[in-house]
């Protein structure tokens, strides 16, 4: 028998090396929540217990109970925002984008809910707790969601609370190709005129706006539509786009007039339904800027103080806000992220993530392996790197590895990426 016949799934699959937040095609997701790995959940006296106290399982449940906590406080949550930290390679990334997929009720393509899906994933003892605090969550709330990096999806150096309401107005169904067509929707809407403009973009183009707003010159077609519902304010079909070329787009962007915004578009298009907005890379977004750490202060405050917990925003950054000095950018953000409501993925759930995505027996094979533990125990315990105190079931699990191994291949690695310039921007290839 070779060693690769020992293994659960194909170990000479291809498996990438970063999770992309804006890959979440229902294909996309598919595979990715099928190689997801939920560490923990082993209850005390475990012997895995000792090694991962507090895995992905535990923070998964601790944070969808505290949200549900929040969201039942009378007169509803003063800072509806999680933080989300791990150690590079921890899983926070994927942490954070299937949860906030599975908010927004994504199905795979086999039909199953993404939900459903993530639930299952999880195999440890305790599992019923995650799908208990999920239950608990989504009874009585209409969760949606928006899920993206700030670094791939930012423009002209904008603040957060501005992509935020760009992603959301395009989860909503205003235009994504034009920023300022998109808000003079809302105008219109505010106005009571949309199905007097609708009907206008249909004389002007012969095409409803559903599909005109996806086309390439969007405006234009806006812009003619106007022409049409106010002539005696806009006399040419282009005088509309002509009043705007060249100007910046400043409609909505202070962080009073982005909730209130989101407030009114929500009341309009997603009535009674709680938004989650996810946002990847966010430490790495405002760390050398103090001024957008001070506008994402002010946003988060500002969505407890107006929306109270219809809008709950989740940041992922590599640091810890506990561990973030008082002065440093991240560290002025304490204030703003609950300590109940925050995540961190340790690097014990490296370890973990390793040993059952990669090294997950198939059960037929488990029989062999335990005879060879036991044939071997001694010369293990004498020879073995770090087996001093192995046990069976680290042998069957890690097995051809041996317990250290993960930790010396992480701290191998680490210091390569510290002490090698040309490793520094090789972060995939030492994933």
């Amino acid at each position: 028998m070779k060693i690769r016949d020992l293994f659960e799934a194909d170990v000479t699959r291809d498996i990438p090396p970063v999770v992309y937040f804006h890959e979440q095609s229902p294909e996309k997701v598919a595979a990715e929540v099928s190689e997801y790995i939920i560490t923990g959940g082993y209850p005390e006296g475990d012997t895995r217990a000792r090694r991962v106290a507090n895995g992905i399982h535990e923070e998964f449940v601790r944070l969808l109970r505290n949200i549900r906590t929040e969201l039942d406080k009378k007169g509803g949550t003063a800072l509806p925002a999680s933080w989300i930290s791990g150690f590079y390679g921890s899983g926070k990334s994927s942490f954070a984008k299937l949860l906030g997929l599975a908010l927004n009720g994504l199905a795979l393509p086999d039909g199953t809910a993404l939900s459903r899906a993530l639930i299952r994933r999880d195999d440890s003892p305790r599992a019923k707790e995650l799908e208990d605090a999920w239950s608990a969550l989504v009874t009585k709330l209409q969760p949606i969601s928006v899920v993206f990096d700030i670094g791939a999806v930012a423009q002209d150096n904008e603040h957060i609370h501005v992509a935020v309401l760009r992603q959301v107005q395009a989860q909503l169904g205003y235009c994504r190709r034009n920023r300022l067509v998109a808000s003079s929707e809302i105008e219109i809407e505010r106005e009571g005129a949309w199905p007097a403009f609708e009907a206008a973009v249909q004389k002007a183009a012969g095409k409803p706006w559903a599909k005109a707003k996806e086309e390439a010159f969007v405006e234009d077609v806006f812009s003619h539509a106007l022409h049409v519902l106010h002539p005696e304010r806009y006399r040419e079909p282009m005088s509309w786009v002509d009043s705007h070329v060249g100007g910046r787009h400043t409609v909505g962007s202070s962080v009073q007039e982005v909730v209130e915004t989101l407030a009114f578009i929500l009341d309009l298009r997603a009535p009674g339904k709680t938004l989650f907005v996810v946002v990847d890379e966010v430490s790495q977004y405002i760390h050398q800027d103090e001024n957008r750490m001070l506008k994402l202060q002010s946003f988060v405050s500002d969505l407890g103080q107006r929306l109270k917990g219809r809008v709950w925003l989740l940041a992922t950054g590599q640091q810890k806000l506990e561990d973030a000095a008082d002065a440093d950018n991240i560290g002025k953000l304490k204030g703003r992220f609950p300590p109940s409501l925050r995540v961190h993925l340790g690097v014990a759930n490296i370890r973990d993530v390793v040993h059952k995505r990669l090294l997950k027996k198939a059960p037929a094979k488990d029989p062999i392996l335990r005879e060879l533990f036991g044939k071997h125990r001694p010369e293990l315990k004498l020879c073995g790197y770090g087996c001093e105190t192995i046990s069976e079931e680290d042998f069957v699990e890690i097995y051809p590895m041996l317990p250290a191994h993960i930790d010396l291949l992480l701290r191998i690695t680490s210091n390569l990426r510290t002490r090698s310039t040309r490793v520094q921007g090789d972060d995939h290839a030492i994933r």
